[in-house]
């Protein structure tokens, strides 16, 4: 059974080059003597400042490059919320990226997130699996929730939970319960504490052993004056680790197109937003019990200025089709292309397997509906004066 609670749900993940963007991130990890390269991320936004692209890699260490791991395309409503995000995984054989899944959200009247459906890509199109509905009471404070699985047929209970607040309308705890097919019985409790400025300072999970609460983990966190997190722990009872972050506390974050925003309007609704100050750098220490020290492990640095480029590329139609990405891929209807921003495209021309020209678009040609044409395979065409850069893509 897949467990999802609700700080789970809602934790969750190439505009034009400038120094009022968090463009990239690397993760990085420490051998006991150099650092080395594991992933690395791109971010994308729109101009109201909201996360539209997140491209993902993994660093190979034996061509020493950056290959295409992930992508993830987030759209908005006119209240600046999250309605869709779609994700999708890189094929190494066929050199594309193909659907994975798509998250939909949905608000009420008062922009307040109202339901979450999650939906995976079985092979022609989207299949449910798992949906939320979040509830409010009557000072506008989420304080339930239910989530549903999907059986293949219809929905069924899974989990639901319920908050309680402080005087100060922060969260004091939540208690999720699983449904056994016949009843709802406890399956764990979240209990938060705060400092004398309203800052969570302590999470308490619990988990419920059949006739009791059973304490599973505590995380920590600790702030400077400007409200910047500095140091986050946890303790559980596996072990412990803590992650230390820097900061150049000269700029606020808020300057800068993040991809740490609130997308649903409850991103953070039990912990602070963490990044007052622009964030530099986050680093991850494990706890080393022989000697009773944290030892660095890992890191993350964030990059304002330059955006990861993959160094190989292995094109299968033509030398400059790694210039495209084209998602989703395979589809049924839209086709989304992009292209740096350097490129500007004047035509966009779609031919099926002979070199017929199927289908042509001067207009708009950042999506191409191809929802009227026969199953197959298809080349896509862009032109931009007199260069042309090629792709491909399988209609379903």
């Amino acid at each position: 059974m897949k467990k999802i609670t609700l700080f789970m749900l809602i934790v969750f993940t190439i505009a034009a080059q400038g120094q009022n963007k968090l463009l990239s991130s690397i993760d990085e990890y420490y051998n006991g003597s150099s650092w080395l390269k594991s992933s690395a991320i791109n971010y994308e936004y729109d101009a109201n400042n909201n996360l539209t692209k997140q491209t993902e890699f993994v660093w190979n260490s034996t061509s020493d490059k950056w290959e295409n791991s992930s992508l993830y395309i987030y759209s908005y409503n006119a209240n600046n919320k999250v309605t869709q995000e779609l994700s999708y995984k890189w094929d190494l054989t066929t050199k594309l990226y193909i659907n994975e899944a798509r998250i939909s959200y949905s608000y009420n009247a008062n922009g307040q997130i109202t339901a979450m459906l999650e939906e995976d890509w079985k092979g022609l199109q989207f299949v449910n699996d798992y949906k939320s509905d979040f509830f409010y009471n009557s000072s506008n404070l989420l304080n339930s929730y239910m989530s549903y699985s999907w059986n293949g047929a219809l929905w069924e209970n899974e989990y639901r939970g319920a908050l309680t607040y402080n005087t100060n309308n922060r969260v004091a705890s939540e208690l999720d319960e699983v449904w056994d097919g016949g009843l709802w019985e406890n399956s764990y409790r979240d209990i938060y504490t705060y400092n004398g400025n309203n800052k969570l300072i302590t999470t308490q999970y619990d988990d419920w052993n059949g006739t009791g609460w059973e304490s599973s983990s505590t995380e920590s966190y600790n702030f400077d004056a400007t409200g910047n997190r500095i140091f986050y722990s946890e303790i559980y009872s596996g072990g412990q680790y803590k992650n230390e972050y820097t900061y150049d506390t000269s700029v606020l974050m808020s300057g800068f197109a993040n991809p740490f925003k609130d997308k649903t309007g409850i991103d953070y609704l039990f912990e602070d937003f963490p990044y007052v100050n622009k964030v530099l750098t986050e680093n991850y220490f494990n706890y080393d019990t022989s000697t009773s020290t944290y030892k660095i492990g890992s890191r993350t640095t964030y990059d304002y200025s330059n955006y990861i480029t993959l160094g190989t590329e292995q094109p299968e139609i033509a030398n400059n089709s790694n210039i495209i990405t084209v998602f989703p891929n395979p589809t049924t209807s839209i086709v989304n292309l992009n292209f740096p921003n350097t490129v500007t495209i004047d035509k966009v021309a779609v031919n099926d397997i002979t070199g017929k020209i199927v289908l042509q678009q001067d207009q708009n040609t950042a999506q191409i509906n191809v929802e009227k044409l026969a199953t197959g395979l298809y080349i896509i065409e862009m032109f931009s004066g007199n260069e042309k850069f090629t792709s491909k893509f399988v209609k379903k």
